[in-house]
Parts: structure tokens; C-alpha cells; sequence
């Protein structure tokens, strides 16, 4: 019985595959930085795919559409936040993480599953009064919609909530 048991779960694991995007920020949110910010019990357990904030959200679309997929987590760092809002109007996503974000001009909610994550720390953003105001604005729609456990404040410094959100906040 134990055997089976045992033959199922690794079934199961096989037939299941989480695919994790991540897009980084600016300067030193490089892919290779935010691969670093993640930890290794995340990553495996996960398909990775780490990302610039410039990358065409439609190479990224073609590169999952080779992927065999189970389940889809999509998060930003920063400017890479606006990569987020483009990739979840265009795809199905199970999972938004929002981290620090830039937040767009003409931004929605559309697609965003109900367990997406804003975690933030607002104060950061005071050289950039339209994203701070526009990051407030999320906060509120998000709460009103998915409820206040979406949005997570916090006083770390922009460079260190990578980290502290997957920690906290990714599924193990």
C-alpha cells in the first residue's frame, strides 16, 4: 500500500508543473540579482523563467506556450511590476506577486486571479509622486476586490522586499 501511495504522489508531481515568471527592476534587479532573491526551496519546486523589465511580454508568451504547464505565478519587482499588468491582460495567471511595483498609468485588474499579492512599501516612492499615488490606488482596488490580505505593507528598503516576499508569500 505504501508503494502506491508513493508511485501516485511521484505521478502526480510529474503531471503537475508550476511555471514561475519573474521580472526584475532596473540597475541591479537584474535577472540574475532576483534569481538570487529567490529561495532554493521555491525554485525547486518550480519551472523558472527570470526576466528584464524590458523583455516583450510577447516572447514571454511564446516561451510558455512551449512550456507544458500546470499552473502559472507571475510576479514583479519594480518597473517590472508593469510587465505583470500586461502579461495578466494577456494570458491565464493562477498567481500575481506584486513587489514594490511601478504600477502603470492605465493600469487594471483584469486577469489578476483572486490570491494575487501587492507587498509594498509606499514610503519608497516619494521621488516618483505618480507611481506612489497610483501604488495607493492599487492598494485600495486590490483590497476592495480580492479582500486586505492582498496588500502587505512594509518599511524594508526597495532593495530588500524581494527576498522578505518570497519568503513570505510564494507557496512552498
Amino acid at each position: 500500500m505504501v508503494i502506491k501511495t508513493l508511485i501516485k504522489k511521484i505521478l502526480r508531481e510529474q503531471t503537475s508543473n508550476t511555471v514561475l515568471v519573474v521580472f526584475g527592476g532596473i540597475n541591479y534587479a537584474t535577472p540574475e540579482w532576483m534569481t538570487e532573491q529567490i529561495p532554493n526551496n521555491i525554485k525547486d519546486s518550480r519551472t523558472i523563467i527570470v526576466k528584464s523589465w524590458d523583455t516583450d511580454v510577447q516572447d514571454v508568451i511564446e516561451e510558455l506556450n512551449e512550456i507544458t504547464y500546470s499552473s502559472l505565478e507571475v510576479v514583479g519587482f519594480s518597473k517590472g511590476g508593469l510587465n505583470v499588468f500586461e502579461l495578466a491582460k494577456r494570458t491565464n495567471i493562477d498567481f500575481v506577486g506584486l513587489i514594490d511595483p511601478s504600477v502603470p498609468e492605465d493600469w487594471s485588474l483584469d486577469g489578476f486571479p483572486t490570491n494575487s499579492i501587492l507587498f509594498f512599501n509606499n514610503d519608497n516612492w516619494s521621488s516618483y509622486p505618480d507611481i506612489k499615488e497610483r501604488q495607493k490606488d492599487l492598494a485600495s482596488n486590490m483590497k476592495e476586490k480580492f479582500g486586505d490580505e492582498s496588500v502587505k505593507k512594509t518599511e524594508l528598503n526597495h532593495k530588500a522586499i524581494p527576498n522578505k516576499f518570497f519568503e513570505n508569500y510564494m507557496k512552498q
